[in-house]
């Protein structure tokens, strides 16, 4: 199949969707296991809107941060 197409991302992949949980702190809690769920070494949570039941977030997940090897600069 050739080269992953991760080898193709320039930096990191933002990511959205909707938990339903109870507080912001089970909130943020689902975000970061998500990121590290779908195999990202590391990931921040962009924005993050809780409304009573359910939290609507926004993540990035790095594939490369500032000063790392860049597989895509040959």
């Amino acid at each position: 199949m050739g080269e992953s197409v991760f080898e193709k991302v320039v930096d990191a992949i933002d990511l959205e969707t909707v938990f339903l949980c109870s507080t912001e702190t089970e909130a943020k809690s689902l975000s970061l296991r998500l990121i590290k769920e779908l195999g990202f070494k590391e990931g921040d949570i962009i924005s993050l809107d809780f409304t009573g039941t359910s939290a609507r977030v926004r993540l990035r997940g790095y594939i490369y941060k500032p000063g790392d090897h860049y597989n895509w600069v040959k």
